[in-house]
Order: structure tokens, then C-alpha cells, then sequence
């Protein structure tokens, strides 16, 4: 990877602004096509959220944000170049015991690839919520093939799927019946009429909180209909040495085609010729033409800057109206020892969640959103060296903690304690002190085993990437009103703006966000085929 422009040879035929993994993957398409190809990126890495960096300690390698990979393992991208890939050294590790969450009493309930052991753990809370287990992967085996069709397919530009079901005519009601629940309903409402166990319904909630799905939000139960269900039979896929390998792997392929990754190169301006899209203006003043056009990998907000007055108003107000979903604080642990979780199943588990019911989440989300710092906050712990120790040093481990429905705007704090009202390093320290004593709780000791710490509050997530705007990892909302044929503005689904030559992809395009490359496709197959 380059850090200077002085490598491109030739004008380029399209730019992308930003080195995520949605621009880096249609790169890659494209210039194995033959495209010349520029993708400038403002960090000094490539990978917007997905990096790996040693942000403790020597030695210790942390994710930044995504450590999940199975959106990007299970995409057709990975189906497709996957030997090219190991060529360039990603190398993927499946961890069995993929998550699980602790109950009100202690207890953990883990899912892992072994059915008959889910069964018997989950019929230690309810007997009767077995039943209901083996009807919600029922429910999968016939509704996720239409369901990642619909995901990896141009979004539907009206809206949600009641007017695909309506237009076609070969969706069975088997199929059309639960999956328009899944689509549509709240998780309250869709889980509640499934499963008895409080903490079955929380097991699967969880995940809608690494999104913005509070369990009250209508059209959350999606996201973790799929990781539940894809988790149980495949596993959780991660980056051995961290998932900023994937990133230097897709970089090489694009290198290896003939284009260039530019780091350090900060986009001011997108320029325009006869209104066409033509080309980007540099912080330093240089200017790049293209040929074909510009693609922008940033969020609706930052196009309208960066498009100085040539969007339509119309446009410039739907951005304006653009919403982000809630902050996240990341704290980042180097280890002496593993947690010592009270319940030894966890002490295997990728994840653990600590929420255990729908209301604690519900409240959770809801203090977070009204500008509270969570008295309760819903947690994820993320334990990547149980699986992958070349993270670590040997013996010594990292821990990954997201915690979210952090606001980035402080108003209060819901428990009374902590007064700050502006982050600081004072603040964080604070939070991350709460959220470390909440962990303690169901690990015992954990602070004594606490070597280096790095806290990002939501404003330095932002730091991090701008696209991540005040800590929301999926640089917006996708609650239904943005989602589908609503992302990122009613009409533009389809990567396409209204000014030739302008395009956009990433996480806040359709299909939304993840370290998943749907975007990137779906915009490389529709400039191959000349759809522009």
C-alpha cells in the first residue's frame, strides 16, 4: 500500500473515497476486470472499522471494531476468490462455542455447533422452549434462502417486503408467513410469541443490539434470526492475527490487479465537469481526474459536503434528515489470565452478552438514546485469544468490549453517580469502570487481570472513522424507515446519485453495514454492466 500518489500511472478510470471494505472489494472486481482503479483512504491504514491494532501493549493485537467475520465468510465475494485470498495469507478460524448470554440468576446459556447440547442447556431455563429452539431454525431452513436472496439483491425501492411478496407470485405462505415476522415484527412481539424463557428471548435479542434493534423496534428480528440460527450450524469466523488481515489481503489482490490504495490521503472535494463527476481536490490542493467517475464511501452528510452545492436540494435535505442509531463505547483489555467466568461454559464462548432479559436491554437502549449513560448498560465481550493466541502474547489474552446505546452527547447519567456531562478522559474511566464492575459481577477478579486498557468513547470512534458518526458502528439507523429502498435516500438505493459519474457504497448504503461486502458488489456488478 501506498502512502504517495506518485505510484498511479495514467488516469485513473474511477476513485473511491474511502478504503472500507465495500470500496476495496468493488475495487478489486473492477480492476480484475481491467478498470484502472484509485481508492484513497484519509487513515493510515486501510479498513475503515476493520483494523487491527496494538492499541494496549506490545503484542497485543486488538480489532477496533469488527471481529465477526461471518457476513463476509458466508458472502459470495469470499465463495468466489477465497484461494486467492489464503494466497494472500487470510486464514480463518471457527469458533464452535460462538455466543451466549448470562441469566438474572447466573446462570450463562451458550450456543455453540452442537445441537443436542443447545437443547439440553436451553432446557435447563424452559423445557417447553426446546420446542420453540427447533421451530425457529425450522423457520430458518425455509425462510433464509429467500431472505439472503433479498440481501444480496438490488434493494426494493418502495419499501419493505409485503410489495415483493405482493409482485411475486412463488413464495409459499410457509415461507411468506414467518419470514414477513421476521421482517417486520418487533422482537418483543415475535420472540414472546415463541419462547417462554426470559433469557432464550434475551439469547436471541442480543444480537440486534450490535445493530440498533431495540427489542421494541419493529423490523428487528432479522439480523439476529440469521446469526443465531448461522452461528449454530457454522460457527463465528475470525481473522487469525486479527481481521485487519482480511483488509491487507484485499489490498494486495487490488495491488496485484494494477490499482493503487493511497493512505494518508485526505478527500476535500469531489469535482465535477460539465456535471459529470470527475474527480476529487486533496487536502494538499493536488487534484486526480477519473474517466468513469467518483465513488464516495461516506455517509449522506459528508456527500453533501464534499459535493459543495452540486446535489439537489431535495437531496441535501433527505441527508440532512439522515439519522444515526446509538453510540458505542469500545474498551479494549490486555489480559494476564482469561476472565474467570462464575459459570464455566462462558469461559469457552466467543461472546458473552450480558443483558438478560427484554426489558433490561429495552431499558438499556432507551437511557442511551435519551442521552443517558446506561445505568445497567447492555454488554458484549468479545474473547477472540481463546481461539486465535497469536493475538497475545503466550499465556495472556485480549478482551474486546463493546458497550452500547453509549450517547455522545452526555445529558445525565440514569444511576445518579457520574457527573460529567462532556467526555474526558475523567468520563470514560468512569464508564468504563461501571461497565468493568458489571462484568465483574459474573467474573470475579477481572480487574486484577487487567495489564493495559484503551477506552474509544463515541466521539474517538468517529476519530477513528468518520463514518462512524458519534459511535454508531453502522453509520445509520436501520430501522425500517432507512432500510430497503430508503438507503441512504428514497429513490437511490441502488448506489446510483442523481449527478452522473457519482456514486456510493458502504455501510450506509444498502444493504447496510457489517463487515459484509454487499454494497461493493452489488455497485461493481452494476458498473460492469454499464447500468450507469
Amino acid at each position: 500500500m501506498s502512502e504517495s500518489l506518485l505510484e498511479v500511472k495514467g488516469e485513473p478510470e474511477i476513485i473511491f473515497i474511502g478504503a472500507g471494505i465495500n470500496s476495496l472489494c468493488a475495487a478489486f472486481i473492477l480492476a480484475k476486470e481491467g478498470w484502472r482503479v484509485l481508492v484513497l483512504d484519509q487513515n493510515a491504514t486501510p479498513g475503515g472499522a476493520i483494523r487491527t491494532l496494538e492499541l494496549t501493549l506490545p503484542g497485543f493485537l486488538h480489532d477496533i471494531g469488527a471481529m465477526n467475520l461471518s457476513m463476509f465468510a458466508g458472502s459470495e465475494f469470499y465463495t468466489e476468490h477465497r484461494e486467492v485470498l489464503a494466497e494472500k495469507g487470510l486464514e480463518f478460524i471457527v469458533a464452535e462455542h460462538s455466543f451466549g448470554s448470562f441469566a438474572s440468576d447466573d446462570r450463562f446459556l451458550g450456543v455453540s455447533r452442537d445441537l443436542d447440547a443447545n437443547l439440553r442447556s436451553i432446557a435447563c431455563f424452559s423445557k417447553a422452549d426446546t420446542e420453540a429452539w427447533k421451530d425457529w431454525r425450522e423457520d430458518y431452513n425455509r425462510c433464509s434462502p429467500t431472505l439472503f436472496q433479498l440481501l444480496a439483491s438490488p434493494a426494493v425501492q418502495t419499501g419493505p417486503l409485503e410489495l415483493v411478496f405482493g409482485r411475486t407470485g412463488d413464495i409459499p405462505p410457509s415461507v411468506s408467513t414467518p419470514l414477513r415476522g421476521i421482517l417486520l415484527d418487533s422482537l418483543r412481539a415475535n420472540l414472546g410469541r415463541r419462547f417462554q424463557s426470559d433469557i432464550v428471548q434475551a439469547l436471541i435479542a442480543a444480537w440486534a443490539m450490535h445493530l440498533d434493534y431495540a427489542p421494541d423496534i419493529s423490523g428487528g428480528c432479522w439480523m439476529p434470526f440469521l446469526e443465531t440460527n448461522g452461528d449454530e450450524r457454522n460457527g463465528i469466523p475470525i481473522a487469525r492475527g486479527g481481521s485487519g488481515n482480511m483488509i491487507r489481503a484485499i489490498v494486495e489482490l487490488v495491488q496485484e490487479h494494477g490499482g493503487n490504495v493511497a493512505a494518508k490521503q485526505m478527500v476535500q472535494e469531489i469535482l465535477f465537469d460539465k456535471g459529470r463527476a470527475s474527480g476529487v481536490r486533496l487536502a494538499s490542493g493536488q487534484e486526480l481526474r477519473c474517466s468513469r467517475g467518483v465513488v464516495a464511501s461516506v455517509t449522506p452528510q459528508a456527500l453533501v459536503r464534499l459535493t459543495r452545492g452540486n446535489l439537489s436540494d431535495a437531496i441535501v435535505k433527505e441527508a440532512e434528515n439522515y439519522r444515526y442509531g446509538p453510540g458505542t463505547m469500545v474498551i479494549h483489555l490486555a489480559l494476564s489470565r482469561l476472565p474467570d467466568w462464575k459459570d464455566e461454559a462462558a469461559r469457552r464462548s466467543f461472546y458473552v452478552h450480558i443483558g438478560p432479559s427484554l426489558d433490561y436491554i429495552a431499558a438499556a437502549y432507551q437511557e442511551g438514546v435519551a442521552g443517558m449513560l446506561p445505568s445497567h448498560p447492555f454488554i458484549v465481550v468479545g474473547q477472540p485469544t481463546i481461539f486465535d493466541s497469536t493475538r497475545a502474547p503466550d499465556g495472556q489474552h485480549v478482551l474486546w468490549i463493546m458497550v452500547r446505546a453509549i450517547p455522545a452527547e452526555i445529558r445525565g447519567d440514569a444511576a445518579g453517580e457520574i457527573k460529567e456531562q462532556i467526555w474526558s478522559s475523567e468520563a470514560a474511566k468512569k464508564v468504563a469502570d461501571r461497565v468493568i464492575w458489571k462484568i465483574s459481577r459474573y467474573a470475579p477478579g477481572l480487574p486484577d487481570r487487567i495489564l493495559g486498557m484503551t477506552i474509544h468513547t463515541p466521539l474517538e470512534l468517529q476519530q477513528l472513522n468518520p463514518n462512524l458518526v458519534n459511535g454508531d458502528l453502522n453509520a445509520g439507523s436501520l430501522h425500517l424507515s432507512q432500510f430497503y429502498g430508503n438507503r441512504p435516500f428514497t429513490g437511490y438505493a441502488n448506489h446510483e446519485m442523481p449527478i452522473p459519474g457519482l456514486y456510493m457504497c458502504g455501510a450506509s448504503t444498502w444493504p447496510g453495514g457489517g463487515a459484509a461486502p454487499g454494497s461493493g458488489m452489488l455497485l461493481a456488478r452494476k458498473l460492469l454492466c454499464g447500468n450507469s
